[in-house]
């Protein structure tokens, strides 16, 4: 290999901030005829890497870019897939193109419900790469992802010397607006706010919420990082890769996203709860742990074997003296005299005073 070469293979390598390791715990069968999408426990993983254009080409595959039309199709071959469950966009990308983005999205968002849908912020998930994302059920991220930056920006080439270089028919001089004169400036400003309004109002409607919320809590075209992005409401929470597959599998097995025709009934699911909660409450595991096996129960999904097995770690909790005497006095019999409208503060004071 030449230096030169390897040098790029360096840079490559330092971009995509991953061991071997980690890329080999992250490969799963490829899926077939699909373009860069691999079938992992269950779960098909769609890869939504580098700047986004809406048609593959032979730059996009030199510059690991990804194309609108072929993660369409992936996505498309992932949801009816007889062995796929459940679909993880793995996103590292800072967006990319309008066109061709919304239509991507909404077909995600009209895809809910048909299978979980989970976008994956590894990296950066920004501008159009956000867009997608918000249009499945839930946004997770790395501790380290960067998500937001909505809005649109409008890139026009230069020459050397700082030139801005348009050539525009004499039919339709608003083709290319010029942006050295304030009319041509207002122009552009109109064309690119009226394609952010559209961008906020999907995301609003993808995370269900409000456009004044997006603008207001989604930090006005800039990013955030990590926990901060889940604070504001631009992700549903943090997490891993490898958790993430965990978590699909233990929703298949629990079968929560089951067509109509097997749907637990409610009744099952209550039946279900009751003999979790009967089971940790009989075992004498259980005895002076109570409140402990309560929130076991109630904010967690663990199995009733599970909460025992934690609750054996737990000591046992023995009434002090204290809690002893105040268990031994009753509550005083505190009642409302006939004429209690007609008594004043004072005298309702001074009649439970004596009571006690």
């Amino acid at each position: 290999m030449t230096p030169e070469m390897m040098g790029t293979m360096a840079e490559i390598a330092k971009e995509s901030r991953k061991t071997p390791e980690a890329i080999a715990r992250e490969m799963g069968k490829d899926m077939k005829d699909a373009n860069a999408a691999s079938i992992r426990d269950g779960v098909a993983v769609l890869k939504v890497s580098g700047p986004l254009f809406r048609y593959a080409n032979l730059m996009t595959r030199i510059c690991g870019a990804t194309s609108y039309e072929l993660l369409a199709r992936d996505f498309n071959k992932a949801l009816q897939h007889p062995e796929v469950n459940a679909i993880l966009l793995d996103i590292d990308s800072p967006g990319g193109e309008v066109n061709g983005c919304s239509e991507l999205a909404d077909m995600i968002f009209q895809a809910r419900g048909k299978k979980p849908i989970v976008a994956y912020a590894s990296g950066a998930c920004c501008s159009g790469a956000y867009w997608i994302a918000s249009a499945c059920d839930k946004i997770l991220a790395s501790d380290t992802a960067v998500l937001g930056s909505i809005g649109v920006v409008s890139v026009f080439e230069q020459d050397d010397d700082g030139k801005t270089i348009e050539i525009v028919s004499s039919q339709s001089p608003n083709k290319r607006p010029d942006i050295n004169t304030e009319e041509g400036r207002a122009k552009i400003q109109a064309r690119v706010d009226e394609l952010a309004e559209v961008f906020i109002a999907k995301i609003a409607r993808n995370r269900g919420i409000t456009a004044v919320d997006v603008v207001k809590n989604f930090g006005a075209g800039d990013v955030a990082v990590g926990q901060y992005a889940v604070r504001n409401g631009l992700a549903d929470g943090l997490s891993s890769f490898e958790a993430i597959i965990a978590g699909f599998n233990f929703q298949q097995t629990e079968k929560i996203f089951m067509n109509d025709n097997e749907k637990t009934s409610a009744e099952d699911i209550r039946r279900t709860e009751r003999e979790r909660m009967a089971q940790v409450f009989a075992s004498e595991v259980t005895q002076g742990k109570e409140n402990t096996a309560k929130l076991l129960l109630t904010k967690t999904d663990l199995v009733a074997d599970d909460i025992l097995e934690i609750l054996a770690t737990v000591p046992t909790h023995r009434e002090s003296a204290f809690e002893q005497a105040m268990a031994a006095i009753k509550n005083p019999d505190i009642r409302p005299v006939a004429e209690a409208d007609n008594e004043t503060p004072e005298a309702v004071a001074q009649r439970i005073a004596s009571l006690i």
